[in-house]
């Protein structure tokens, strides 16, 4: 295992730097003066200029052939700026198609249903690649364990309805965890057979799951759907974070690919995401602080001279280097070990978390009377921090998770 960046991803993080640098605030601005509002010639400044969107996309689909580790880290410079783009569902969505690209590399019972998530992965990757299409994942019920929303019908459609899928507003490419009639995911295997653990491993107390579902309840799989398909509306709750829309879609007999993946990877791979944006904005939040104690004075002082402060600011740096440090564990376990995944990722996503809304609130508390302003920046990171902590499950019911599977694993 090795954390140390190459001289390449220094400069993919240099360059998304200096892109928000000049484009954040006023993104951010906009998103506030018109909630939902998206604006799509800087996505394609950020998706062609840039080519960040495919990122983990082969490059004979179009795109560099990179990994989880080059996403991280913009998704890391992304949270730091609050930047309201679709960039971390659309470019997890890409590289779950990436992977599913090769149909050969299934196992013999799955290859018919492998061959059509290949053929549907296929036709999506150059578009989801150089930003024309945009993708989103529709999980967040399986994510907070919570049985699906939305069901798959023996003719091989959708009905139901999913909440919080961020990016739903903008989507051209949905990926959905939907239940299935007769508990047999699309790859051939039964999801109600006895002491089968998502990651393979046997458990001995039968039909139960490392996050304690049962499963002898009804099969959990992705399907492919397309934002034209018939049947498929999607609406736009107001939001507690103005920065990030999270859509309502509502599937009434809409047609589906059924993919050859499990959706336990899709929510595995938003946890460690949402870990990592969550550790680079709270880094953002100190930064901002810390710049602020520097500057403001007091009885001729700085503030940052006086102890009480520096005490408070360096128990958040200590706290916030964990959460990075726990953030790019999870992203080498999801690159390299799906095994130690499983445990990692819920962990992250609660820690990292975690030390976000801690990191927000007190930089409204150090930033004093400015802090608690409209125009401040400071109560967009307590909002996206009070979001992400609510959003794919719980601190409590992650950890929970964390307890069950780190049993089996051990």
């Amino acid at each position: 295992m090795d954390f140390t960046f190459t001289d390449d991803q220094l400069a993919l993080r240099e360059v998304t730097r200096e892109f928000l640098a000049k484009h954040g605030e006023p993104a951010r601005r906009t998103a506030l003066a018109e909630p939902g509002g998206f604006d799509r010639a800087l996505w394609r400044r950020l998706t062609g200029e840039l080519g960040l969107a495919g990122l983990a996309v082969p490059e004979r689909f179009g795109g560099a052939g990179a990994g989880l580790l080059e996403i991280a880290i913009v998704v890391e410079e992304l949270g730091a700026s609050l930047l309201p783009m679709p960039y971390l569902p659309s470019a997890l969505a890409a590289a779950l198609l990436a992977e599913l690209a090769d149909g050969e590399s299934a196992a013999p019972a799955a290859r018919p249903a492998a061959a059509s998530a290949a053929e549907f992965a296929a036709e999506q990757l150059p578009g989801l690649a150089d930003g024309t299409l945009i993708g989103a994942l529709a999980c967040a019920e399986v994510a907070a364990g919570q049985p699906p929303g939305v069901r798959l019908d023996a003719g091989g459609r959708l009905h139901g309805t999913t909440a919080h899928v961020l990016g739903g507003d903008v989507a051209d490419v949905l990926l959905v965890a939907a239940a299935t009639s007769d508990g047999v995911a699309p790859g051939g295997a039964r999801r109600d057979a006895p002491g089968v653990a998502p990651d393979g491993v046997r458990r001995d107390a039968p039909g139960v799951a490392p996050d304690g579902a049962r499963r002898d309840a009804p099969g959990v799989a992705l399907y492919g759907v397309r934002r034209d398909a018939p049947g498929l509306a999607v609406s736009t709750p107001p939001p507690l974070d103005p920065t990030r829309p999270q859509a309502l879609i509502t599937f009434t007999g809409t047609p589906a690919v059924p993919l050859a993946a499990d959706e336990r990877r899709a929510v595995e791979l938003l946890w460690t995401a949402l870990a990592v944006e969550s550790a680079g904005a709270a880094r953002r939040c100190l930064t901002d602080t810390v710049d602020h104690l520097r500057t403001r004075t007091q009885f001729g002082r700085p503030l940052g001279s006086f102890q009480a402060l520096k005490h408070r600011c360096a128990d958040l740096a200590a706290e916030i280097e964990s959460a990075v440090s726990t953030a790019y564990y999870a992203v080498w376990a999801a690159a390299e070990s799906p095994r130690e995944s499983a445990v990692v990722a819920p962990l992250a996503k609660a820690h990292c978390a975690d030390v976000f809304f801690h990191a927000a609130a007190e930089s409204i508390q150090l930033h004093g009377g400015i802090g608690f302003t409209w125009e401040h920046d400071a109560h967009l990171y307590l909002k996206r921090a009070k979001s992400t902590q609510l959003l794919y499950g719980s601190p409590s019911y992650l950890r929970r998770v964390v307890g069950r599977r780190a049993l089996i694993l051990d």
